[in-house]
């Protein structure tokens, strides 16, 4: 069915990353049912000729790609191919076996990225393959070749979303803060305190390390959560924004902060009473 599988191009990396999170969302893991599978594989030179009706056509991807197969074989064998490459059109092809047990392309398309492509995988595997054979994303086991480096952090990416979004907030002491200020959007870098007991975020801002302008009209923003130690993106989030008022909980807060923070000389509860007199602590909730 596809070609020779491959040493991984790791040029590629960002692809299979797009991948992943597209996984990810879909709730496919390693431990699905196995009712359908779903592999992920380093490919090169794909050629496929296909009849199309009356007409062929072939699919030609003369160099490194990532391969996508989703694969149903009960009641009836049904599957679709993705292939994705940085440098050439990324095409999606989908197929049905027939009632004489002939075997029929159900629908093909082209794209110019791998992100509208895997998108376009999901929605049209979803129709011609899941769909009329009564599974869900849910029912898909995950395999991916272990020459892709499936790492820990793509694993988790895989898993889910909110796993990987807990993950990072629990590993991470920056993630990025975008916000509105008076018209202006700003997109910085800021230290954070999560409480995972709560589930809150907390963000100071005043101090000579981290200014935040116009935090103190802040309202909402986007958290922008990077997989630690790596330069990559784990989501974009929306989330609400409340400014803490002055009172027991603002310095409860504070005192939690200046406990997390490194290099500040002093007792939590002095570094506290210091920040009232100059800080805004924001608290962030996210929407997603």
């Amino acid at each position: 069915m596809a070609v020779r599988q491959t040493p991984f191009d790791t040029a590629l990396a960002p692809v299979v990353e797009t991948v992943a999170r597209t996984v990810g969302s879909l709730g496919v893991s390693e431990g699905g049912t196995g009712a359908a599978v779903l592999r992920i594989v380093p490919e090169t030179s794909v050629k496929r000729n296909i009849q199309a009706y009356w007409t062929g056509f072939e699919v030609n991807v003369p160099g490194p790609c990532i391969g996508v197969y989703l694969e149903v074989a009960e009641p009836k064998v049904r599957w679709a191919e993705c292939y994705l490459s940085k440098a050439f059109r990324n095409w999606v092809l989908c197929f049905h076996e027939r009632e004489d047990g002939d075997v029929q392309l159900s629908y093909y398309r082209d794209y110019a990225t791998p992100r509208e492509a895997i998108e376009g995988f999901v929605d049209l595997s979803s129709w011609y393959v899941l769909t009329p054979s009564d599974l869900k994303w849910s029912d898909v086991a995950l395999q991916a070749d272990e020459s892709l480096g499936w790492s820990e952090y793509l694993t988790t990416v895989a898993q889910g979303s909110p796993a990987a979004v807990q993950e990072s907030l629990k590993k991470s002491t920056i993630f990025w803060l975008r916000w509105t200020d008076g018209g202006v959007e700003r997109t910085m870098p800021v230290w954070f305190l999560y409480d995972a007991k709560a589930d809150r975020i907390y963000v100071l801002s005043g101090e000579r390390q981290q200014m935040l302008p116009g935090a103190e009209k802040m309202r909402e923003a986007v958290v922008i959560l990077r997989w630690k130690g790596k330069n990559s993106q784990v989501a974009e989030i929306p989330a609400s924004v409340r400014v803490l008022e002055q009172g027991p909980e603002w310095d409860e807060v504070a005192e939690k902060i200046a406990e997390k923070r490194l290099n500040i000389p002093g007792l939590p509860e002095d570094t506290a009473r210091r920040w009232r007199e100059e800080c805004v602590i924001l608290e962030l909730t996210l929407r997603a």
